[in-house]
């Protein structure tokens, strides 16, 4: 076995080992678990946040830009709530992930005017401002 085949075997494995665990390490997984409700609240603010920079991106003809921050925001943002959350309304917890990260998501890559991003991002903030009250 050459230098390079084994080079490529090992990055093969490692993307697959990603894969497998579901890209995320098991301590940053403890982590989303184990956030407090008042960690969890002050997630729900950043998650705000990025659904107006995505909105903001829309005024502007941006959709790419728009999916990123609603992408970047549920990653880096939401998966903390979901553990506390979870944990006093599961229902809740389900539909605001299939809310931001499927049907959101997905209507901005199809095409979705502003207004009809406008008025999902509301409906959103709406539901997370039920769970900010759930949390505390």
């Amino acid at each position: 076995m050459t230098l390079r085949t084994a080079a490529v075997s090992l990055t093969l494995v490692s993307a697959l080992a990603l894969v497998a665990c579901g890209g995320e390490s098991e301590s940053e997984e403890a982590a989303e678990q184990q956030a407090t409700p008042a960690q969890a609240r002050a997630e729900i603010g950043a998650v705000r946040k990025a659904l107006d920079s995505a909105v903001a991106s829309m005024r502007e003809g941006d959709a790419k830009a728009a999916d990123n921050a609603v992408s970047e925001g549920y990653l880096q943002h939401f998966e903390k709530v979901e553990g506390p959350l979870g944990k006093v309304d599961d229902e809740l917890n389900e539909k605001l992930e299939d809310s931001i990260r499927e049907e959101l998501r997905g209507r901005i890559q199809d095409g979705a005017s502003v207004a009809e991003v406008t008025r999902m991002v509301s409906a959103i903030k709406a539901d997370l401002a039920t769970a900010e009250q759930k949390l505390q």
